[in-house]
């Protein structure tokens, strides 16, 4: 996937001595999972593309079927005030869909902008969980191209932007709620940092006599 641009964290700075329990807490998970990281994880879970369908689509779902094949680029976003921490995060799709029609099949292209809503939960007993919530149908925003005459009539009589909208709530929806996006949007941190410890010791631990020397 692409380098995102124009999207480096700004620091924070923190005064330095002692601090409580709590506060090093909050300032933990805030330097843990920043925006950059955030963003990084969602790309990372998404990956380059998403394909789905044939699903039915229309009145009864009977009228016609719809696939989707989707190209991922780089997200933004930024930290929003909320009670945990919060970030809105925008994420932009080059997608084509194929309609499927009793006697054609048309092809239209999109460039989409979907707004997620990602949340930082904690649980028990050192547990990260990102929660990645996905917009309603009017959020999305969606603009849509076709090449063919009777695409472009379909396009304007049958609200078939509203129709592709709800298509690609589903598909992010049945991707996000695939086991490999749950294991990767949980972070169990005792476990993390046991398997990271031995690279971790070895930058304070001594290694030799010569590392016990004055």
């Amino acid at each position: 996937m692409a380098d995102r641009q124009g999207c480096a964290c700004e620091s924070t700075a923190y005064d330095a001595g002692p601090a409580s329990y709590q506060r090093f807490g909050v300032n933990w998970i805030r330097r843990v999972l920043d925006r950059e990281r955030v963003l990084r994880t969602i790309d990372d879970v998404l990956g380059e593309k998403i394909e789905l369908g044939p699903i039915g689509a229309g009145p009864g779902r009977a009228f016609a079927s719809v696939s989707i094949l989707g190209q991922f680029h780089p997200t933004s976003g930024e930290e929003v005030p909320a009670e945990l921490l919060t970030y809105a995060v925008n994420l932009p799709i080059s997608v084509v869909f194929d309609l499927a029609l009793p006697l054609d099949t048309l092809t239209f292209s999109a460039e989409v902008l979907v707004p997620l809503v990602v949340v930082v939960h904690t649980e028990e007993p050192v547990c990260l969980r990102l929660e990645i919530r996905v917009p309603t149908e009017d959020q999305i925003e969606l603009h849509l191209h076709t090449d063919t005459r009777r695409g472009r009539t379909l396009q304007r009589i049958a609200g078939l932007e509203s129709e592709l909208r709800r298509f690609l709530i589903k598909v992010l929806t049945t991707e996000l709620d695939k086991p490999y996006v749950k294991r990767a949007t949980f972070l169990d941190m005792e476990q993390l940092i046991d398997h990271a410890w031995p690279a971790l010791s070895s930058q304070f631990l001594p290694q030799g006599p010569d590392d016990r020397k004055g």
